[in-house]
């Protein structure tokens, strides 16, 4: 057991950092234009959510359960942002902190999945999805650090603080019986908090700075990346 949650977390957090490693070498050669990079992110999250969140939680978990979870996250990162903007003047953070937050949410129902399948051992083709799974948030996350000034050691902190999350949903798949409930509504969370996070922290910042022609060019542009990196990492399986 050990040694499979350790594969997993190791291949989890690799996927993470070379998915980083791609954000900065994008980030130093186009960070001036700074928000087209914002709205290329936004759209790659609104990618994720399109062609693999909403399909694959539709056919799996109970819809009312998917929207309580979406109407939670949504209310929480409105209190949440409302609440936090008005004690603190520093803000540069929060967009970072919303991310993470996201994408921890996001990870647990994917952990407990991967754990229910690690009784007998992990397989390569497991382990292939899971690093192509965390390329793209990577990217996203080694930018909008970046583009908030935050330090880039954070992003070692927060990819590896996902990949904890990743690991211990894991193990708690393994050892306990899958509640597809409860993993519905943790998907409808990470659902709701990615999209707060796409359209709010990340297309909201640019609104207003940029042509409309721009924005829907390069959100447009961000949202087909992601697809056709999802068709080309399906087509490896």
């Amino acid at each position: 057991m050990m040694t499979s949650l350790l594969t997993l977390f190791m291949i989890g957090f690799g996927g993470l950092m070379i998915g980083s490693f791609a954000g900065r070498m994008a980030f130093t050669y186009y960070q001036h234009r700074l928000e087209a990079l914002y709205l290329i992110c936004g759209g790659m999250l609104i990618g994720v959510i399109m062609f693999e969140l909403i399909p694959e939680s539709i056919r799996t978990y109970p819809f009312w359960a998917l929207v309580a979870g979406v109407s939670l996250s949504v209310f929480v990162c409105v209190f949440t942002d409302h609440a936090i903007h008005g004690m603190f003047r520093d803000k540069s953070y929060l967009p970072v902190f919303a991310f993470v937050l996201a994408l921890i949410f996001h990870n647990i129902p994917v952990g407990i999945a991967l754990g229910m399948t690690l009784g007998e051992g992990i397989g390569i083709s497991l382990l292939i999805a899971l690093f192509i799974h965390h390329l793209p948030e990577g990217v996203a996350l080694y930018i909008l650090m970046r583009m908030n000034g935050v330090k880039r050691i954070f992003v070692i902190i927060g990819g590896s603080f996902v990949t904890i999350v990743l690991t211990v949903a894991a193990w708690f798949g393994m050892v306990s019986s899958q509640s597809i409930l409860i993993n519905g509504i943790f998907l409808g969370i990470a659902i709701g908090s990615l999209g707060y996070v796409a359209l709010h922290e990340m297309i909201g910042q640019v609104v207003g700075k940029v042509l409309k022609r721009e924005l829907y060019l390069y959100t447009c542009l961000g949202i087909l990346l992601l697809s056709l990196y999802l068709q080309v990492a399906h087509e490896i399986f």
